[in-house]
């Protein structure tokens, strides 16, 4: 037989090493062996040792060791010689026989120990084929180092689930071994053709059963359609009926063979009619039981239960109910007797029709039911998830649908990025919950907002670490369920939430969040098929939640390159602003500037050089104020400062203390606790361009006051002079813009003061204008947001 690479085994082996310390494994291992490797370390295995579990529990009569008996046997004669062995375990993963080729083998395995009895599942062993061949429900190949325990890295193993025909459940697992050396790839084809042989031989035990009630049911069919209740290859049910009322009629049925019981049933048809619907027992020949329902065709919705049931009917029970017709002997008659009488007693009431109408086994009617509730699950499922491009809502919708057909409780986490339309990267940030379905308020669940650390041991964190469901049937026993929040886990389980499927949101192969359905304990506790019904509900909001993720990922870069451009063109209006005023600002004071030092150069003798430098400095520091000016407007237009929280009074006191020499003295009226959240120098900045104004025009008095009014701080100057005409009121909040000479620039300002103090009210959400005050004069008001008053 070929051996295995032993270039594989050198990077498996490598790949391990930075596995266990902590460095991230980009190569060298498979994915899925990866995923069980991180599933194996989350739920504590320890690599270097083999923990001895044994189950004593096990049944060596089970259908399943039936059915596998013969194919054993032949499984024995072709590996005869050969170093290979193979082991059948229940769905527990503990083994229930082992066969050897070769006593070196047997030996071998020994030592380990593979004996019946020992549990060999992921969470007590680690990664190895059989364990994880039952996690993800397929046939799984797992060579040398790739096993989870140091000391299986001799073995190579392929294992495959063992399902039952009929329900789909995994009955067990059934491998094949061998030392590194002597492993072959032909090896998976013989375990998959032994798993068909097995599972062909389970469908055989329960084939019978079925095989005698369809005969039954196939044989009163014929005997009905005799009596002239059909038309041409069609029985009446097709020809009276429209599919939707068949539909209806089925479906009722299948509730009846699933109650196991005798039991009547009216079904309200189109057309204002009704059709009675008699479930009975019936047996074959060979014992087996089964039910029969009947269906009884009436136009008179006045039907009565209580007598005859019809042409198809039995004798009446001592309890009111229906029993099958008795044979001569007195024994109930088989299956094939039970068909109508060819001429049916004459009835009471209106002419009616009748038809065995199904027969099948109560088993077979509750997965019929259980099949037909969970398609329902899944159609409204797409109809009601993905409505809308909201992750949180969609989230809401997943919960809402399986509440409570379902589940009781249902939860959504996922991590903060995801909101905000980012792939999840790192989950060291934790996951927060956004969406909470339950049966009755008040559980001590996680409520929504809350930001969950999960630890690594717990069903939450496994399941977004593997990308793998996670079954816990009894919560209470979930030691890394309950090690989160020992006290929150108590009250959990005191309320009656007994067992737990989590499931991860996978799209487009990356991890979106984790759904965790909860069940209570008046209803049975979840089961693997219920794990698959879960998978297909979360996987349908993955996509949803993706859609949604993504949508709002392209819509904050949408706004983000709004944002963006817009801030390029007020740049690049700034700029030309800025150009405009200096351009136009500037050149004045400099021609004046240029014109005096040529009249000293041509007329030395004739000029005053005090006087002439007076003149020249008093331009150039004008030049300097614009210069000034317009560069702070060009930081406040810019880019945003830190602001904090100050009183407006004192900012007000300390700047106007330090106007000693101001022409007119200024006066304070000043109401304490006025608390503003801003730039103290930008606000400071306001103040002193509104004296600086006031000043200017004033006659006898200037006023500074501050008090808080309607949810606003209010800061304003006052001043005497000739006041603001109303037609100019917003004007002069425009760069350089004067009203008249009296606001000329032989007054010393630069035309600026005011536009900078409305752009800071401005980049502080709020307002700067002017009032007249009577008799007469102008009022400046800044009015800012308040923090507290």
């Amino acid at each position: 037989m070929a051996t295995v690479d032993g270039a594989i085994i050198a990077s498996l082996s490598a790949a391990r090493e930075r596995f266990f310390a902590g460095e991230r494994v980009e190569s060298g291992v498979r994915e899925r062996v990866l995923t069980s490797w991180q599933r194996s370390r989350d739920v504590g295995v320890a690599p270097d040792r083999v923990p001895t579990v044994y189950h004593p529990d096990i049944d060596l009569d089970s259908r399943l060791v039936r059915a596998a008996g013969p194919v054993l046997d032949d499984l024995q004669c072709q590996i005869s010689g050969i170093n290979v062995s193979s082991m059948l375990c229940d769905n527990r993963v503990t083994v229930l026989q082992r066969i050897v080729g070769e006593p070196a083998l047997e030996r071998w395995l020994d030592s380990l120990p593979v004996l019946p009895g020992m549990a060999f599942s992921e969470q007590v062993v680690g990664t190895n084929a059989l364990g994880t061949a039952l996690i993800e429900r397929r046939p799984v190949c797992i060579w040398g180092p790739e096993h989870f325990a140091e000391a299986m890295h001799m073995l190579s193993c392929v294992a495959a689930p063992i399902r039952d025909p009929i329900s789909g459940r995994i009955q067990g697992v059934i491998n094949l071994v061998c030392l590194n050396r002597y492993a072959d790839t032909a090896m998976l084809g013989l375990v998959t053709d032994s798993v068909s042989s097995i599972e062909q031989s389970l469908f055989e035990q329960t084939c019978e059963r079925e095989k005698a009630l369809y005969r039954a049911f196939l044989d009163a069919r014929r005997r009905a359609h005799g009596l002239g209740v059909h038309l041409g290859e069609q029985p009446l049910i097709t020809r009276v009926l429209s599919p939707q009322d068949r539909l209806r009629l089925l479906e009722k049925a299948t509730e009846l063979i699933s109650a196991d019981q005798v039991g009547v049933a009216i079904v309200r048809l189109s057309g204002d009619r009704t059709a009675t619907l008699h479930s009975r027992p019936v047996d074959d020949a060979a014992g087996k039981h089964g039910i029969a329902v009947e269906a009884v065709l009436s136009d008179d919705t006045a039907w009565p239960l209580a007598t005859s049931v019809g042409p198809h009917a039995g004798t009446r029970a001592g309890n009111g109910a229906f029993a099958p017709p008795r044979t001569g002997n007195g024994h109930r008659a088989p299956a094939h007797a039970l068909t109508p009488p060819l001429r049916p007693p004459e009835p009471t009431v209106a002419p009616t029709e009748g038809w065995l109408l199904a027969v099948s086994e109560p088993g077979i009617g509750q997965l019929a039911v259980r099949a037909r509730e969970r398609l329902s699950l899944l159609c409204e499922a797409g109809a009601h998830i993905g409505t809308t491009l909201d992750v949180t809502r969609t989230a809401e919708e997943v919960s809402e649908v399986a509440v409570p057909r379902f589940a009781d409780y249902v939860a959504v986490d996922v991590p903060d990025c995801v909101l905000r339309g980012q792939e999840p990267t790192c989950r060291d940030t934790g996951i927060r919950r956004i969406a909470l379905a339950a049966i009755k308020e008040g559980s001590w669940l996680y409520h929504v907002g809350a930001l969950i650390q999960p630890l690594p041991c717990t069903p939450q964190a496994r399941s977004l670490a593997s990308g793998q469901p996670v079954l816990e049937p009894r919560l209470s026993r979930t030691l890394g369920w309950v090690a989160q929040d020992p006290e929150r886990a108590q009250k959990i389980c005191a309320q009656g939430i007994r067992s737990l499927v989590t499931v991860p949101m996978r799209a487009r192969g990356v991890t979106l969040g984790v759904v965790s359905f909860y069940r209570a304990s008046h209803r049975g506790a979840f089961e693997e098929d219920d794990v698959c019904l879960a998978e297909e509900l979360v996987s349908r909001a993955a996509v949803c939640v993706d859609n949604a993720r993504r949508y709002t990922n392209e819509r904050n870069i949408s706004a983000e390159l709004e944002r963006v451009t817009t801030s390029l063109k007020q740049s690049l209006d700034r700029q030309q602003r800025f150009t405009t005023d200096a351009s136009h600002e500037l050149r004045t004071p400099l021609a004046g500037l240029r014109t005096q030092l040529e009249e000293a150069q041509l007329h030395p003798g004739e000029t005053d050089l005090p006087d002439l430098l007076g003149h020249a400095l008093s331009d150039v520091d004008r030049l300097q104020a614009i210069i000034t000016d317009l560069l702070l407007l060009a930081r406040i237009e810019a880019s945003p400062v830190a602001r904090r929280k100050i009183d407006l009074a004192d900012l007000a006191k300390t700047e106007v203390t330090r106007r000693a020499c101001d022409r007119l003295p200024v006066q304070l009226d000043l109401a304490d606790g006025v608390l503003v959240e801003v730039v103290p120098m930008q606000i400071a900045r306001v103040l002193h361009n509104l004296v600086d104004n006031a000043q200017r025009h004033a006659v006898e008095s200037v006023v500074v006051a501050v008090r808080c009014e309607g949810g606003w701080a209010e800061l304003s100057v006052t001043d005497d002079g000739p006041g603001v005409p109303e037609t100019e009121r917003d004007r002069i909040f425009q760069r350089f813009a004067r009203l008249d000479t009296a606001r000329s620039r032989n007054h010393g300002g630069t035309g600026l003061g005011l536009a900078i103090a409305r752009d800071i009210a401005q980049t502080h959400r709020g307002t700067l204008h002017v009032d007249d005050v009577s008799p007469h004069g102008a009022r400046f008001v800044l009015r800012l947001p308040v923090g507290s008053c």
